[in-house]
């Protein structure tokens, strides 16, 4: 009797290496936490530093336990311990040092939304904050929506409706994460209170939130069918019920175009004015840098979506033909790609 000879795949090594930025909130966590997930038959390693036990949990939620870093010089001889196939770095930008520390202890390193000097001196940039004028990047930045990874929560396993119910009175959800610098929250909801129409207005107040709350709370009192959520899954539980949704223009837009709610977007700052995903062309109504936006502005796009029942249905068919759902396959496939060794960026 023959052996029978199996092939067993051999496992590459991938390595995550996180860092907190507060522009940038929490989604690099989550998106780190969706990738991991999906490379689970490789040898995956995860390295943080951030000072919120909030975004620990994140990764510890999916089972995923990280390795806590205070120094990126500290990384080094884990690298050298490791020998990763792959290194793939989310969050803050980086600089060209870093990637040279790392580079004698790993061919291929990806980064995700870095406009940093790392961000050249890496092999691949994949870009879901992409900017509308790009021809000043060099060939390995990727900018693109596919870069989005879908977390797990926001997946479908039901068809969504094509057309929703409106809600009586019309829900209006304002969420504006990551900060909210300005105090958008604030400035939104006081103009939203001078329409008026009988409207529901849910306000998110997520961990980030900078400021004190007693003036929200006066606003919400002074008004009807009015309140505020603070919940970490609050825009999760909000999409199936909003009519209308007013954020900010980092990376939520992505999330409410999973589902398909209509949107408009306020800049929280001069960076996010510069991403083009939420715009028009995929489904948002878009009013530039938040602390300029004026109370017509606000309240006439409202109005827009809320009015007129083609603008709205048209917004919600430009997002659900982006398919974010399918771009957790082709960003594993392409990570699988880098680790071994199937792509023809050369490294820098």
């Amino acid at each position: 009797m023959h052996n029978e000879l199996q092939t067993i795949k051999p496992q590459k090594t991938i390595v995550f290496i996180i860092e907190s930025c507060i522009e940038k909130g929490l989604y690099p966590f989550e998106r780190v936490a969706t990738l991991a997930k999906l490379l689970a038959n490789e040898k995956v390693f995860i390295f943080a530093k951030t000072p919120s036990k909030d975004t620990i949990r994140i990764l510890t939620n999916e089972n995923l336990t990280p390795i806590l870093f205070d120094h990126f010089d500290q990384l080094q001889k884990h690298m050298k311990a490791l020998q990763p196939n792959l290194i793939v770095r989310d969050g803050r930008n980086s600089e060209s040092w870093q990637v040279l520390k790392l580079r004698p202890f790993c061919n291929t390193i990806i980064h995700f939304d870095d406009f940093g000097e790392g961000g050249q001196a890496c092999d691949c940039v994949l870009l879901s904050l992409y900017h509308e004028v790009k021809d000043y990047l060099p060939s390995h930045y990727i900018g693109g929506s596919l870069a989005f990874a879908l977390p797990t929560a926001y997946k479908h396993s039901t068809p969504l409706p094509d057309i929703k119910s409106p809600e009586n009175p019309p829900h209006i959800v304002v969420a504006f994460e990551d900060g909210d610098e300005h105090n958008l929250t604030y400035r939104t909801l006081r103009h939203l209170t001078q329409l008026h129409i009988p409207l529901q207005i849910t306000v998110i107040i997520d961990e980030s939130y900078q400021h004190a709350t007693d003036d929200l709370q006066m606003m919400v009192l002074s008004r009807r069918n009015t309140s505020i959520l603070r919940d970490k899954d609050a825009l999760l539980q909000l999409l199936p019920k909003a009519d209308v949704i007013i954020c900010n223009a980092n990376y939520t837009p992505y999330k409410i175009a999973s589902y398909g709610v209509p949107c408009i977007t306020l800049a929280q700052n001069e960076v996010e004015l510069l991403h083009a995903f939420p715009r028009e062309h995929n489904g948002f109504i878009h009013l530039g840098l938040g602390r300029k936006m004026k109370q017509s502005q606000i309240q006439n796009a409202v109005m827009e979506f809320l009015l007129h029942e083609a603008r709205s249905e048209r917004a919600v068919r430009k997002q659900r033909q982006l398919n974010l759902a399918s771009n957790n396959e082709t960003l594993e496939a392409l990570l699988l790609d880098f680790a071994y060794d199937r792509h023809n960026i050369a490294s820098t």
